[in-house]
C-alpha cells in the first residue's frame, strides 16, 4: 500500500486522499479553482514520492498554465497563490476541520505539503448529548471569540459576523502566547466558556452610510468590559474582504501584542510576584515590561524570571528567544557584568528559532543577533524569511523593517516601518532610530531631527546621543551641548568607546562619521 510518513506516524495514501477530498468538499474551504488544483497537485506529487518535483516552476507550468519560459523573479504567481492557499487551509481547520483526523499544511518556505495527526475533541455526534469541555492546561491567557451579532435586520448578512470573527481568530492565533477558542455559532456556547480569561464579542449595524462594526473585550475575572472600539465600512462590496482583514489585524495588535490590552491587564497582577511563583507566561510579561521601560530594575527582573522559566519549561521556544533578546541588549547597549553576551544571544536565538521555525518573532530575533554579529547578509536573509511568514503583521513587521534598514535594505526597511507607524498605535518606538539613520545617510538633517522628536527612553544613552549629533549637524551645537552632557552622565567613557558603541547599530562608515561629526559640533569629541 502507498504511504506517506510524517513526524508522528505513517499515513496510508488513501487516508490522505480522503482528507483532501473532505477539504475540497467543504463550503468552509474558501479557495479558487486554481488554488484547489494547486493543493491537489502538491498532495498527489507528495503521495507519489515526487517531492523533488514540487517547485515553483513546475507548479506554474502544470497548474497555472505558464509557458516554458516562466521566470519566478518576474511573475510571482506561485508564491502569491501559495500564501492564499495557506490562509484558506488555516481558515478551514479553524472553522470546520478541527475534528478531522489529518491536518494538511503547506509550510512557509516550501510548496511540499505536510500531513499531521490532529487530536480530535469529542462532539455531540461522538459522545451523545455530552458537550465538549474546554480545558486550559496551563496559565497562558485564553481569548474566547464569540460569533458577532448581526443587528442589520437582514439575515442575509449573517455571513459578515462569521467572517469578522473568523478573521480575528486567525489574526490573534498568530500571537503564539495567546490561546484562541472560537465559537462558530451561538448554539455552540457552553457553560465551560468561563474557563477563558477573556471573551471577545462584536456586533454589526447598518445605516445609509454603510456598515458599522463594534468589538468588545470582557475580562471574565472581573466581569468588566476592558476595551472596545468601532470601525465603519462604506466601501464598495468588492473591497469588503480587504476591510475585514485590515480590521482584524488592527484589533489583534491592540489586544494581543507586547503592549496590548491583554498584556497590560495581566502584567499588573503578576507585578509583585517573586520569580519562583511566576508561570512561564508571567515571566514573558516581565520581558514585555522591560522592553517598554529599559530600566536596570526591569531588566534584572526579566532576566531572573526568564532564566527560571527556561529551566522549568525548556521546550518553550519563546523563552529562549526572549533570553536572546536580553543578552543582545547586554551586548549592544553595553550593560556591565556579563561575559560573552553576544555568543549567548546567538546560541539562544538559534535555539528559539529551531524550536519554533515558523514563529515570526523567533526569526526576527535571529536576524537581530546576526546583525549585531556583523553578519549583514544573514540578518537580511532571516529578516525576509520572518517577513514572509506574515507580511501584514502589525506586531512584528516594524521590527523587521528596522533590522532590514540598518542592514542596508534602506528603502524596503523604511517603507515597512512607515506602513506600521500609520496602522498600529502600539508600534515599537525604537524604529525611529532606523529612520533617523536613513535620514543621516541621505544628509537630510532636518528629517533626522524630525525623527528624534519621536524618540523616547532618555535613560538609554542612544537618546541624548542622537539628539546631540543631529543638533550639531544642523548648526545648533549650543542646544546639542545639553544632550551631550546628559550622554556623558549615562556613559562617562563614551569619548573613548563611542565609535565602538555606535558601531553596534550603525554598520556603515559614512553614517557613523556623520554621527561623530555632529557630536563634535555639540562639544563632544569621540576618539578614533
Amino acid at each position: 500500500m502507498e504511504s506517506y510518513a510524517d513526524q508522528s506516524r505513517t499515513w496510508a495514501a488513501e487516508e490522505v486522499r480522503r482528507q483532501l477530498q473532505r477539504i475540497l468538499d467543504s463550503p468552509e474551504f474558501h479557495a479558487t479553482e486554481r488554488q484547489r488544483d494547486f493543493l491537489q497537485f502538491v498532495v498527489a506529487e507528495t503521495i507519489a514520492g515526487r517531492t523533488a518535483e514540487i517547485k515553483g516552476y513546475t507548479i506554474a507550468t502544470k497548474v497555472f498554465g505558464r509557458k516554458e519560459d516562466f521566470d519566478q523573479a518576474i511573475d510571482p504567481i506561485v508564491s502569491i497563490q501559495a500564501g492564499r492557499l495557506r490562509r484558506a487551509l488555516e481558515r478551514y481547520y479553524l472553522v470546520a476541520g478541527s475534528q478531522d483526523p489529518i491536518r494538511i499544511d503547506i509550510p512557509k518556505g516550501t510548496y511540499v505539503p505536510t500531513f499531521h495527526e490532529q487530536t480530535v475533541v469529542e462532539t455531540d455526534s461522538t459522545a451523545g448529548s455530552k458537550a465538549p469541555e474546554i480545558t486550559i492546561q496551563d496559565s497562558w491567557p485564553t481569548v474566547l471569540i464569540m460569533p458577532f451579532e448581526n443587528m442589520t435586520g437582514d439575515p442575509g448578512k449573517n455571513f459578515l459576523g462569521v467572517g469578522f470573527a473568523t478573521e480575528l481568530a486567525l489574526e490573534i492565533t498568530r500571537f503564539q502566547e495567546i490561546k484562541v477558542l472560537y465559537v462558530r455559532k451561538d448554539s455552540d456556547k457552553r457553560d465551560s466558556d468561563s474557563s477563558a480569561r477573556f471573551v471577545l464579542n462584536g456586533n454589526i449595524l447598518e445605516d445609509r452610510t454603510g456598515i458599522k462594526l463594534s468589538v468588545y473585550l470582557t475580562d471574565t475575572k472581573t466581569g468588566r468590559q476592558i476595551w472596545g472600539e468601532s470601525h465603519r465600512y462604506d466601501l464598495e462590496a468588492a473591497q469588503l474582504i480587504a476591510f475585514q482583514e485590515e480590521v482584524a489585524r488592527v484589533v489583534a495588535a491592540k489586544l494581543a501584542s507586547d503592549f496590548g490590552i491583554i498584556f497590560r491587564t495581566l502584567s499588573v497582577e503578576s507585578k509583585n510576584k517573586p520569580p519562583t511563583e511566576l508561570s512561564t507566561y508571567e515571566a514573558i510579561l516581565r520581558f514585555y515590561e522591560y522592553d517598554q521601560t529599559l530600566t536596570p530594575e526591569s531588566f534584572l527582573k526579566a532576566m531572573e524570571a526568564l532564566t527560571r522559566a527556561a529551566s522549568v519549561e525548556p521546550d518553550c521556544g519563546q523563552v529562549w528567544t526572549l533570553l536572546a533578546r536580553l543578552y543582545a541588549n547586554i551586548y549592544s547597549l553595553d550593560f556591565p557584568g556579563c561575559d560573552n553576551p553576544l555568543e549567548k544571544a546567538i546560541k539562544f536565538a538559534e535555539k528559539g528559532a529551531h524550536m519554533e521555525p515558523i514563529n515570526q518573532r523567533s526569526l526576527a530575533t535571529l536576524a537581530l543577533v546576526h546583525f549585531f554579529g556583523n553578519e549583514l547578509s544573514a540578518a537580511t536573509e532571516e529578516s525576509y524569511r520572518a517577513l514572509a511568514l506574515n507580511p501584514n503583521s502589525l506586531f512584528t513587521v516594524d521590527g523587521i523593517g528596522y533590522i532590514m534598514a540598518l542592514s542596508g535594505e534602506w528603502g524596503r526597511g523604511a517603507a515597512l516601518i512607515r506602513k506600521i507607524i500609520k496602522l498600529n498605535p502600539y508600534y515599537r518606538n525604537v524604529v525611529h532610530y532606523a529612520l533617523w539613520a536613513d535620514c543621516l545617510r541621505q544628509e537630510d538633517y532636518e528629517g533626522a531631527y524630525a525623527e528624534t522628536m519621536s524618540l523616547r527612553r532618555p535613560a538609554v544613552f542612544w537618546y541624548p546621543m542622537a539628539k546631540a549629533a543631529t543638533l550639531g549637524l544642523l548648526g545648533r551645537g549650543e542646544e546639542g551641548k545639553q544632550f551631550a552632557e546628559n550622554l556623558l552622565k549615562i556613559k562617562p567613557d563614551f569619548p573613548s568607546r563611542g565609535r565602538l558603541l555606535i558601531g553596534h547599530y550603525i554598520k556603515f562608515e559614512e553614517i557613523l562619521d556623520h554621527v561623530i561629526d555632529g557630536l563634535r559640533k555639540s562639544g563632544l569629541k569621540v576618539e578614533d
